[in-house]
């Protein structure tokens, strides 16, 4: 039997489908647009297959390829933003990613680093903030052409071959916020406001997917960590090994063992395998 054909749907019809409440949209000005009926059906599929999956972790990995399968996004990052006070610079932990190699991914984090990018990305903590729920942007809504063009950023993202984004964040009670990103390369065209809702829709409806079982006191200690040592962190937490972290870094393997050595000391574990451990099951201590 033929499924009977489904509606354009405006953002609140596809919530009530869901059986969720309200929740802040993504902005005023989009409560118009419309996702047709192709677009629903891939974002039904992909939460149907979703479901039927065992853990998390699986279920959170199919959804970020699937929908940067559906966007057409070449890489993708998953992770927390620690809590801060107004005017820190941001601090990122990632727990998922696709789409890097290492290089790619240093010159990322080193760009995530720049005081310039969160110069230009605080306006979206703050209208997360303001919305108290998550929020999603483009690019070209989360700072101007004009303004990032004249960014000393803006080298340090073309060095890691990232041109259109989108970034969504919101959110996560008693560790800071979730943050997804979706990337295509330099020269590919913008992500549309379709797409972007179309991420959006997907990450607020699935709120199980920002759930996170990293310790609290290990959340609040990686901002403690200097601008290398975060970027260290997040290489370590990926099984970059040493070496190839100092060669991607341009520094030596004992600075690296240096590094890795005050970071095992300051999360109170002895090697790598601990370290991973602690920011993905916890430490039992937090409960």
């Amino acid at each position: 039997m033929a499924s009977p054909n489904l509606p354009c749907f405006p953002i609140p019809c596809l919530r009530s489908s869901f059986h969720h409440p309200p929740r802040p949209s993504m902005s005023s000005h989009d409560t118009g647009l419309l996702l047709d009926e192709e677009d629903v059906r891939a974002l039904v599929r992909l939460l149907g297959e979703a479901a039927a999956m065992d853990s998390t972790d699986e279920q959170r990995l199919h959804v970020m390829r699937g929908l940067s399968t559906l966007v057409q996004a070449d890489a993708w990052v998953w992770g927390l933003a620690p809590l801060l006070r107004p005017g820190e610079q941001p601090v990122y932990l990632f727990r998922h990613t696709n789409g890097f190699d290492e290089a790619r991914m240093t010159r990322f984090l080193k760009a995530l680093e720049h005081p310039d990018t969160g110069a230009m990305t605080a306006p979206l903590a703050e209208a997360m903030i303001a919305a108290q729920g998550r929020v999603t942007r483009e690019l070209g809504r989360i700072v101007s052409a004009e303004r990032y063009q004249a960014s000393p950023a803006r080298a340090f993202w073309e060095a890691a071959d990232i041109g259109p984004l989108v970034l969504s964040v919101g959110p996560v009670p008693e560790t800071g916020a979730s943050i997804v990103g979706f990337y295509r390369r330099l020269g590919a065209p913008a992500f549309s406001p379709r797409e972007a809702r179309m991420m959006h829709i997907m990450l607020t409806e699935m709120p199980w997917l920002h759930e996170v079982d990293m310790p609290h006191a290990a959340a609040r200690n990686v901002p403690r960590l200097s601008p290398r040592q975060r970027i260290i962190i997040n290489q370590l937490v990926s099984g970059y090994s040493r070496k190839s972290i100092a060669s991607e870094l341009g520094v030596t393997e004992n600075t690296i063992h240096g590094h890795a050595r005050d970071i095992y000391r300051h999360f109170d574990v002895h090697s790598q395998a601990e370290l991973v451990a602690r920011f993905t099951r916890g430490d039992g201590k937090d409960g």
